[in-house]
């Protein structure tokens, strides 16, 4: 098996990003390597007349950042994986920042899971795993729902 160093996880909480989670602890117990989980949180966009009340959007981004680093530790924290694990939250394109942040921890493996859309909804909606895998400088693992 080879032996990566890092291995980057995105993680959006679903089931499938989970199960690709348990898929990265077990490559990273194997390679005695580091292990990053990722979560992103897209820009929101609402129609000019909706509001929020007194909160802005941004507001609202910075406090699904906060939420999504406690829930990454927390999760980390469960992975047995003591001193070898480390979160990062970001505000962007999904897609961009995965492949930015494999790019800067320098990761030898991306693992993530898929939605599995096909025909419409993935035209329609298009594939965060397909870019990343289109666009990342290292091996992308991808496993289905």
């Amino acid at each position: 098996m080879p032996r990566w160093e890092t291995i980057l996880c995105p993680v959006d909480f679903s089931e499938v990003s989970m199960n690709a989670l348990r898929y990265a602890a077990d490559i990273c117990r194997e390679c005695q390597g580091k292990l990053a989980l990722i979560h992103v949180v897209e820009p929101i966009v609402a129609p000019s007349d909706f509001s929020f009340g007194p909160m802005t959007l941004t507001e609202v981004e910075d406090s699904l950042l906060e939420r999504a680093k406690t829930a990454l530790e927390e999760t980390a924290a469960k992975l047995g994986l003591q001193g070898r694990t480390s979160v990062v939250v970001s505000r962007g394109r999904a897609s961009d920042e995965i492949v930015r942040c494999a790019e800067e921890l320098k990761a030898g493996l991306i693992v993530m899971g898929t939605h599995g859309r096909t025909g419409f909804s993935r035209t329609l909606l298009g594939s965060t795993a397909e870019r990343v895998v289109r666009k990342a400088t290292c091996p992308v693992l991808t496993l289905k729902a």
